[in-house]
């Protein structure tokens, strides 16, 4: 038997997920429309595990448009890196353009987290050891609802325990929109100044966000340097804010995450740094 959880664990850390995983919850509803569903992976040793599991919540990119939570550069790298470390993870839909805004979209995304706080016990998972990792226009809703509280409450979410931002960037919309930006931007915020407060996170912020890493792209022109505008406004609200450059282009950025590489390290010494501080603060 050992032998053979020795070979499952080996399988895992090595090739594409599935070889001794529970099988994968898919579809599952937290909210009344067809598109607001999650799939949830459980690792093959949570109901032996003596201690609750930590979750792990991803959250697509596409533009506020498009994209899925089961394309296998959202999702396989992460299932093959955290499943073995004992990680339940999430990855969920919700509703996009232009049947949704983006702030609905966040509201989606609020939730989604409220739903999977509740579920998590039932998953042998601790709610209180929740990370979300968003990618770019996923990063975005991740930092809107991190920064509106008024948000959270209206969908109950309560706050997590750390974000991982994956070349987000939307954060300052007015400053975006007063540059050089991609044509999508205004199929997602209008070109009404008035639309785009309620949807920019740096517009919200009023106090400490869950602790940050944000990683940018030093590929993309203006990506660190906002990401960088957003962490000091983190910071100054009494927050923690790590910011990671990496030459990898926007794509990448998402699909090597799990990946033997040098961002997987830091995002995985950023989630082990959070776990350790959630249990020092439990023992005090």
């Amino acid at each position: 038997m050992q032998a053979i959880r020795f070979l499952c664990a080996l399988a895992l850390a090595c090739t594409s997920p599935g070889i001794c995983l529970a099988a994968p919850q898919k579809d599952l509803r937290y909210g009344p429309d067809a598109a607001q569903l999650a799939d949830v992976y459980l690792p093959d040793t949570a109901a032996a595990s003596p201690a609750a599991a930590p979750i792990l919540v991803m959250v697509h990119g596409g533009s506020w448009l498009y994209g899925d939570k089961a394309e296998p550069v959202v999702i396989d790298h992460k299932l093959v890196r955290w499943l073995p470390l004992g990680f339940v993870v999430v990855s969920v839909n919700t509703r996009m353009l232009p049947a949704a805004r983006p702030e609905a979209q966040a509201e989606d995304l609020g939730l989604a987290v409220a739903w999977i706080q509740r579920q998590a016990v039932a998953w042998h998972a601790d709610p209180n050891r929740i990370l979300l990792m968003g990618h770019s226009s996923g990063g975005h809703l991740l930092a809107l609802l991190a920064a509106d509280d008024a948000l959270r409450q209206r969908t109950g979410a309560h706050p997590w325990l750390a974000s991982v931002i994956l070349d987000g960037a939307a954060f300052d919309l007015p400053e975006i929109m007063s540059q050089e930006h991609a044509s999508f931007y205004e199929d997602a915020f209008g070109t009404d100044p008035a639309r785009w407060l309620p949807a920019s996170p740096a517009e919200h912020l009023s106090g400490p966000n869950p602790p940050t890493l944000l990683v940018c792209s030093t590929l993309r022109r203006f990506s660190c340097q906002r990401t960088q505008e957003y962490a000091d406004r983190l910071t100054a609200q009494g927050g923690h804010a790590q910011v990671l450059p990496v030459a990898r282009d926007h794509g990448q950025i998402n699909s090597d995450v799990g990946a033997d590489n040098e961002e997987t390290r830091v995002i995985l010494d950023f989630i082990d740094a959070q776990l350790r501080r959630q249990t020092t603060e439990k023992t005090r």
